[in-house]
């Protein structure tokens, strides 16, 4: 009989534990909307902030999607109206959670944005009259709201503005706001042209690195240095080298980023000068970006730079020299490039391909006597404020046929213990 009473216990508590509820999950339902109120035909963006769901469905009344299942949902409504949007969202638990929210839906309101006088590769060129318009408008707009960038005017509440541009600006995005008054609707569109000449060099997709600016914030490897490199760097030593380049705050014509050479940890001759400080720089294995300029056309290249502690022959720095070069090593065997360029310069040119060589914008030969001497004053030193260089050259004809491949801008500072900053590198075509 105990033993009985003993199982029937034993069973009896088997049975209390296995009626034990399981453990509740953690969950909260919540979701957003990127906008309440917006024009039909714009987007609004869903989000499910829910946590531990298994699945979730969205409904958009007259959207595109009409329903969902993903967390975030992108969704254009065709109609004006107040819409409701409902999300279901089902927990790993198996329960659910259900909500709503009103968006409203204004009639539609847009435009297109119209350019003339840009030149034919879409440049607006220095000091040229530039008309902007609307064309395409839908939902009759009561007022504009433009803006021009480095523009002169820079804003304007006229339907179609004239806007001349001074300066090199290789992006502006032109804007303009719509607003209309009966329904309090509002919307911007936009349109991206050049202001200046026609920029040669793109943006580098492979490195993710802009060739002419530091933006990214980290130093640029499509630029090195060739000319203070010893003839071979120990792998232990590399570091000390490329600690020279860095990136500072604080770019030319209002860029955040540039690039600071530190060159008092560059290499200089027993004498403090010559031709060991100069620092060169090009983007000769920049194969897939770099331009090829036609013989005939009209060019020009600039390049802003400045410097700390230039106080005569204790600490100086000057622009040696400026080059537009044409070269295509064989071979990839520079620091910075080795590690992610493994192809040969023969995978984007012609095997006929010929190395075209220099155009000698400026080559001033006199710096080592003039360091050296007392007549500094005719020195054209890099001064505490930054300053743009620009010359403008013609490819003469018969240098390589009608074409000169694979170019770009190389230049040398002369310097003594001080620090250098570059930015706005630039090589452009001049549309006449």
């Amino acid at each position: 009989m105990n033993r009985l009473l003993s199982l029937l216990t034993i069973c009896g508590l088997a049975v209390l534990v296995s009626c034990q509820p399981e453990d509740t999950i953690e969950k909260d339902f919540s979701f957003e909307a990127s906008a309440t109120t917006v024009n039909a035909g714009e987007t609004v963006t869903f989000t499910d902030l829910s946590i531990n769901v298994e699945s979730r469905t969205w409904t958009f009344p007259d959207g595109t999607p009409a329903t969902s299942a993903e967390p975030v949902a992108d969704v254009v409504f065709s109609s004006a109206g107040t819409k409701e949007v409902t999300l279901v969202v089902t927990y790993s638990d198996g329960t659910e959670d259900r909500g709503s929210i009103d968006i409203e839906v204004l009639d539609p309101l847009g435009a297109e944005i119209s350019v003339s006088g840009l030149t034919e590769k879409g440049c607006a060129k220095k000091g040229a009259q530039i008309t902007f318009s609307l064309a395409d408008v839908v939902g009759e707009p009561d007022s504009y709201e433009w803006t021009f960038p480095g523009g002169n005017p820079a804003t304007s509440t006229e339907a179609s503005p004239v806007v001349t541009w001074n300066s090199q600006m290789n992006d502006v995005e032109v804007t303009c706001v719509l607003k209309r008054n009966a329904d309090g609707a509002s919307t911007t569109v936009t349109r991206h042209i050049i202001a200046g000449n026609y920029p040669l060099y793109v943006y580098d997709a492979e490195y993710g690195i802009d060739a002419t600016g530091f933006e990214s914030g980290e130093v640029n490897k499509l630029w090195y240095n060739w000319g203070n490199f010893p003839t071979s760097i120990p792998d232990q030593k590399l570091g000390e080298y490329l600690d020279i380049m860095s990136i500072a705050d604080g770019g030319a014509n209002g860029t955040a980023k540039c690039m600071r050479l530190d060159l008092s940890k560059s290499q200089v001759n027993t004498s403090g000068m010559g031709s060991d400080c100069t620092w060169q720089f090009g983007l000769r294995k920049n194969w897939s970006n770099n331009p090829w300029l036609v013989t005939g056309q009209k060019y020009e290249v600039s390049i802003s730079l400045k410097a700390e502690g230039v106080d005569g022959v204790t600490k100086v720095a000057a622009c040696d020299w400026i080059h537009v070069e044409s070269w295509c090593p064989a071979d990839l065997t520079d620091p910075l490039r080795s590690l992610g360029a493994q192809q040969s310069w023969k995978d984007f040119f012609d095997e006929d391909f010929t190395e075209s060589g220099q155009i000698f914008l400026f080559d001033q030969g006199v710096w080592l006597a003039n360091f050296n001497g007392s007549d500094l004053t005719t020195i054209d030193f890099l001064a505490n404020d930054w300053k743009t260089y620009t010359y403008e050259f013609t490819v003469s004809e018969g240098s390589d046929g009608d074409v000169w491949k694979n170019c770009y801008v190389a230049f040398g500072i002369q310097s003594v213990g001080s620090v250098v900053y570059v930015d706005e590198v630039q090589l452009n075509l001049i549309e006449e």
